[in-house]
């Protein structure tokens, strides 16, 4: 075996069904994902189609046909479980199935290919199904034959196909789950971190008139709403319905809504930050009080359950523009943020002047803004900007013309040729956003693993070694993505690591 451990385009054990518009692959039940495949690896079908891997715990939809109330038997063919896997029953928003409780854990006893049993615990005695519940009521956890990919297949459904993964060079001493740190510098941390951070953003269109860089806004991460039922005082974990994906370390920022969640009979408190602990499962994690605590192994000790309105939320990332030549040239990610389990939108501000009160003078009437670019007759708008004083003789949000324009200065009036408006200084948070030809600019953010929220798609692994660290936010400096493929093929001599085939 190449001391790269490099598992590129290896066959997967069984058969395959990619579902056009879904992003869930199914595998007969010869599947064994949960040993063949890993998050953030790449898995093509026999038509070619790639997809990189988000969890193992894709929903178990089980229709009331597949509940028997005498034998207690629940069918789903080539549901992928196994005995005493956790799985968390959802009604789906439907009448529940008679026996369990909506947002439940329950533990898969008794299992065949297409059929389980539920306990109550680990090895415990069946549960006694009195009814059948709704068709949309699902099963959450892990398993062996089933996939939830970062985004949908985009071309036609395979059924039964064959299909291949691929990864970076994985240590496979530490579970096969990160890179091998002797490789190529790469890290364990830095290994599993970034898939829930944003780690670049583009500019899409450039916009025009563009004279003092524009405020870049970042959508905030989606808010987690975790119902008492989710919260367990026994073994200290938080349950999520799907795969949460995070990482170890990941920050959140508790918000009570009620009764408060409580940490060694303390309550956590509003605006309180937590880090998430990665149990190894895709839908339980725990929590810790620092990220030194979580980075250790050192989990909360969770007393108290809270309230069903109780949130968590990642942190917001933030970035900052660059202009040149009157267009938007770059946008720099400045904090990553934490738990973003979808990419963002970014929003761009207009082209616009912030006009403090010292490039006021109300004796002239004329507005100093170095190198403004505007054009007698150019129409412009006047924001007042959080109820500071308003400038003199202009109403917010009123739109004014220049005139009287030199490379730095102007004036402004009510109309276009008009009498120069007799203005007062205002406040210094004050604006004029250009109208006359501006165009705002556009900008789409990636995340970790190379989600792109432009394309909703994510990036394939490609010839050559990329390793890219941005921002101070979140976990500082996490991965972009990491890819090492060959040119051709890799015998694993010494010669052909050192030097590819070409």
């Amino acid at each position: 075996m190449s001391a790269w451990n490099m598992n590129d385009g290896s066959a997967l054990t069984g058969t395959h069904t990619f579902t056009n518009a879904s992003a869930i692959v199914n595998g007969n039940a010869s599947a064994v994902y949960l040993s063949e495949v890993a998050v953030g690896d790449v898995v093509t079908s026999a038509a070619g189609e790639s997809l990189r891997v988000k969890n193992f715990a894709p929903a178990r939809t089980v229709a009331t046909s597949g509940v028997n109330t005498t034998s207690n038997v629940i069918t789903f063919t080539a549901h992928g479980y196994t005995d005493g896997t956790k799985v968390t029953y959802n009604a789906g928003g439907g009448t529940a199935l008679a026996g369990l409780v909506d947002g439940t854990e329950y533990f898969i006893r008794d299992k065949a290919d297409d059929t389980f049993k539920l306990a109550a615990t680990s090895g415990g005695t069946a549960i006694s199904l009195t009814g059948t519940g709704n068709n949309a009521q699902n099963f959450v956890g892990p398993t062996n034959t089933g996939m939830t990919m970062t985004t949908a297949m985009s071309g036609s459904t395979e059924s039964g196909a064959t299909a291949s993964v691929s990864r970076p060079p994985i240590d496979f001493a530490s579970g096969g789950t990160q890179i091998n740190a002797n490789i190529l510098g790469i890290t364990k941390g830095e290994s599993v971190a970034g898939v829930d951070n944003v780690t670049s953003i583009a500019v899409g269109t450039d916009g025009a008139r563009y004279v003092q860089a524009p405020t870049i806004t970042v959508a905030a991460p989606t808010t987690r709403t975790i119902a008492t039922a989710k919260v367990s005082t026994s073994d200290n974990t938080i349950t999520v319905d799907a795969g949460h994906n995070m990482r170890t370390g990941t920050k959140l920022t508790y918000t009570s809504g009620g009764t408060n969640m409580q940490i060694a009979s303390s309550d956590i408190d509003d605006d309180d930050n937590v880090f998430v602990i990665n149990t190894g499962s895709t839908t339980a994690f725990k929590i810790a009080t620092s990220l030194s605590n979580a980075l250790a192994g050192t989990a909360a000790n969770i007393s108290g359950a809270g309230n069903n309105s109780q949130t968590f939320v990642g942190d917001t990332a933030t970035a900052t523009a660059s202009i040149s030549g009157g267009v938007v040239s770059a946008i720099t990610v400045t904090d990553v943020g934490s738990d973003y389990q979808s990419t963002p939108a970014v929003t761009v501000e207009v082209p616009k002047m912030t006009i403090p009160t010292s490039a006021v003078n109300a004796g002239t009437n004329v507005i100093t803004f170095a190198g403004h670019g505007l054009t007698d007759t150019d129409q412009i708008t006047y924001n007042q900007v959080g109820g500071g004083t308003l400038m003199t003789n202009v109403a917010n949000g009123a739109t004014v013309f220049v005139r009287d324009k030199t490379t730095n200065t102007f004036k402004i009036a009510a109309t276009s040729g008009g009498t120069a408006i007799s203005i007062g200084t205002g406040h210094d948070a004050q604006t004029f956003t250009i109208v006359t030809g501006a165009t705002q600019a556009t900008a789409v953010a990636s995340t970790g693993l190379g989600l792109d929220g432009d394309t909703d798609s994510t990036e394939i692994a490609h010839i050559g070694w990329v390793k890219k660290t941005v921002g101070t936010g979140g976990r500082a400096g996490r991965v972009h993505y990491e890819t090492l493929v060959a040119g051709s093929s890799m015998s694993g001599d010494a010669e052909d690591i050192s030097t590819p085939d070409s």
